[in-house]
């Protein structure tokens, strides 16, 4: 009896070593791979989501992205957060981006070239976003 509860132990011990090493291996590849950005403008941006909210989902929802383009404007929820619209397709209201540094957009003006890093945030009553943003 003593030597199965020996073997389960070790057996045991055995299973969380090698689940941790892998753990600690796939988390490895998961940080180096996030700390690229998806390259795209306000422009491409906001047509992915009016031509195909699911397919632009699936390629940038909950996603680092970098977005550039023009700014529309500057402006607080009603919550009071700060975000930036940029300049989005011919007949759209642009890309929503939610900045994590409010203060960073006082110094915005409208017409300025910017890139704003953030995550992918979905579509919103018809307008692409993207939250926790960083103004590059």
């Amino acid at each position: 009896m003593k030597l199965l509860t020996i073997l389960l132990v070790a057996a045991a011990s055995f299973c969380f070593a090698s689940c941790g090493d892998t753990s600690a291996n796939s988390n490895t590849q998961s940080t180096a791979s996030s700390a690229q950005a998806i390259q795209v403008t306000a422009t491409e941006y906001d047509k992915k989501y009016h031509d195909n909210e699911v397919a632009a989902d699936n390629l940038f929802k909950d996603k680092k992205v970098a977005i550039t383009g023009t700014v529309e404007s500057i402006n607080k929820d009603i919550l009071d957060d700060v975000y930036v619209q940029l300049t989005g397709g011919e007949v759209s209201m642009g890309v929503q981006c939610h900045l994590t540094d409010g203060q960073k957009a006082a110094t915005l003006k409208k017409g300025a070239e910017i890139t704003i890093v953030g995550t992918g945030g979905g579509m919103m009553a018809t307008i692409p976003q993207l939250k926790d943003g960083e103004i590059q």
